[in-house]
């Protein structure tokens, strides 16, 4: 359920036009009734992107982006739906109302924990620039890492004391207890209350929106704590959920549709200084569903560059794996032994990663390697089983079945029978015949176009049993989604393929608007047909099933009543 007052989307929309926040980022050119330009969200001279002002939806003829101005706005800018709709409402001098935030007694606003979080940015960057942050600079330096990737990333210096961020929050106003709830200090034994962070080099973790949610903290000295440390979970973060670098590497990412993904704070800065700005790190932690569903809302891509060890590989391999059951392309780039990605480039320069990168391996293939060079064939079989069955959607397993065949020699119908579960009884029939049962037919196709371009025909559509008539389960779902709602809220409630197919609709350059009543006039009557059809076909099977129970009575019931069926 949306966090948003109804009609805000509508009043957004009515207020800020959709070429005009399009034209800050493209030179957008008249065409007839549209605007075109080179899109923005993949590298093309030609003007394949078309822009309707008038229905506010945008297209790309070459890589299918498409959307209206909420959509755009959160694409070019790597925001969240939620985000762009509050960033667009501010700009258009609305007021976001949203429903109260519930807060248990005695526990802090995310509001306070942002402002928490955002005074401790400042006062560890503070830090790193004094005396006391010297240890920390040198590091810094010795890392070749530049003035500007260090402002970029807003990196700071927990100084050595055990209260200086907490007699700097309380000089704000806010409490040893409300600070331990932000994950800022911890309290002792005795009650006290001590900075979490103390003499280590830190790196600012940020939302989408620029917000710092947590903090990453590596330490500098062999003492007895751990080499890095990591905020605890709090009202503003979910460990698994946030990707160290994100919010800068956004806008990279959008353009080239893939990110590359890492371990390591510092290699994430490395491959932002030397030009990879669509680089971002998985914070330590093993990667998580949480973070792949984050990337797959900006990217179809994602390259992984883990380190050159075994470990490395391990992560690899779990990561590619779930990166691929999750819908996106994979690639690994494996790095030289006992190498990192940081050392490779601040050895051997850009071109070097630009090179393993030329050589990345597919990551279906990458898994089937490692698991072939350590395991017998037997547990790779059944690696494989797992793999098809964590394929939920069915064009998923008819696209990796010939590709895991091939992978592990076998023909498909080996490779059928030994999976011998239901992905392999689904992945039994034709390539075809699998994705039809995903994809609408033409005909659902040409039903729903009509329904997206004129919505105002929508009750006579449902009356006239539109629902029943759609051949495919996806052709009814994308109507149970547009059905009866509000063409500026359609959008939020659809998938990409289900946004694509509704802005193609709408930006359909060979049926002008005015033929509604034509195009009206011929879906009404086959509807009408299918109806009769359907009603009939029921009537038989019942006067079938009055024969076999013997009911002389329900017989010519039936009888009569399809007789005045084919005579009306």
């Amino acid at each position: 359920m949306s966090a948003f007052d109804p009609g805000l989307i509508a009043e957004i929309k009515a207020r800020l036009r959709i070429e005009d926040v399009i034209a800050r980022h493209v030179e957008l050119r008249p065409a007839g009734n549209r605007l075109v330009a080179p899109c923005p969200f993949h590298q093309e001279t030609k003007p394949s992107f078309s822009v309707n002002p008038e229905g506010g939806f945008y297209y790309c003829f070459g890589c299918q982006a498409s959307g209206d101005i909420i959509e755009f706005y959160r694409a070019i800018n790597g925001l969240e739906f939620g985000e762009a709709v509050e960033a667009l409402a501010v700009e258009a001098g609305l007021e976001v109302r949203k429903r109260p935030e519930y807060r248990a007694p005695g526990e802090i606003s995310r509001s306070q924990c942002l402002d928490m979080h955002a005074q401790a940015v400042v006062f560890y960057q503070q830090m790193l620039g004094r005396g006391p942050g010297q240890a920390a600079r040198d590091y810094i330096a010795r890392r070749g890492l530049a003035p500007g990737i260090v402002e970029r990333f807003c990196l700071g210096w927990a100084p050595g004391g055990w209260g200086e961020l907490r007699d700097h929050l309380r000089r704000s106003g806010f409490s040893g207890e409300a600070a331990e709830k932000a994950g800022l200090v911890s309290k002792s034994a005795k009650g006290t209350f001590y900075d979490r962070f103390r003499e280590r080099l830190i790196f600012p973790i940020m939302n989408l929106s620029a917000q710092t949610v947590a903090f990453g903290g590596r330490s500098l000295t062999d003492g007895d704590g751990p080499k890095y440390l990591n905020s605890s979970e709090t009202p503003i973060y979910i460990k698994g959920e946030h990707l160290y670098g994100l919010y800068q590497a956004r806008r990279a990412m959008s353009h080239s549709k893939s990110v590359l993904l890492t371990e390591g704070y510092v290699d994430v800065l490395s491959l932002h200084q030397f030009g990879f700005e669509n680089s971002c790190g998985v914070l330590g932690t093993a990667l998580t569903p949480e973070q792949v569903h984050r990337l797959s809302g900006l990217v179809g891509q994602v390259d992984l560059v883990f380190d050159g060890d075994n470990a490395g590989r391990k992560a690899a391999l779990r990561s590619a794996e779930m990166i691929l059951t999750q819908g996106l392309k994979c690639r690994v780039l494996c790095m030289p032994e006992g190498e990192d990605v940081d050392s490779v480039l601040q050895k051997n320069g850009r071109e070097s990663l630009l090179e393993l990168s030329a050589q990345a391996m597919d990551g279906l293939d990458y898994c089937l390697r490692q698991l072939s060079a350590e395991h017998a064939p037997k547990d790779v079989l059944q690696w494989a089983t797992g793999f098809m069955t964590r394929l939920k959607q069915l064009d998923w397993q008819a696209f990796y079945l010939p590709k895991l065949a091939a992978g592990l020699g076998l023909s498909e119908t080996e490779l059928r029978r030994t999976l011998g579960d239901k992905s392999a009884a689904a992945s039994a029939a034709p390539a075809s015949a699998r994705l039809e049962q995903c994809k609408p037919s033409q005909l659902d196709r040409d039903l729903l176009a009509f329904a997206v371009r004129f919505p105002e025909y929508h009750g006579q559509l449902h009356e006239l049993g539109l629902g029943r008539a759609l051949a495919t389960e996806r052709g009814r779902i994308f109507w149970d989604k547009i059905y009866g709602v509000n063409p500026h809220e359609v959008l939020s409630r659809l998938d990409q393929g289900e946004k694509q197919f509704y802005v193609q609709c709408q930006m359909r350059t060979d049926v002008a608007v005015d033929d509604g009543q034509g195009e009206w006039d011929e879906v009404r009557d086959f509807l009408r047909q299918t109806g009769q059809r359907r009603e009939l076909e029921s009537l038989n099977l019942g006067l079938r099933k009055a024969r076999l129970s013997g009911d002389f009575q329900e017989e010519l019931r039936f009888l009569a009543l399809i007789q005045t069926k084919t005579q009306g």
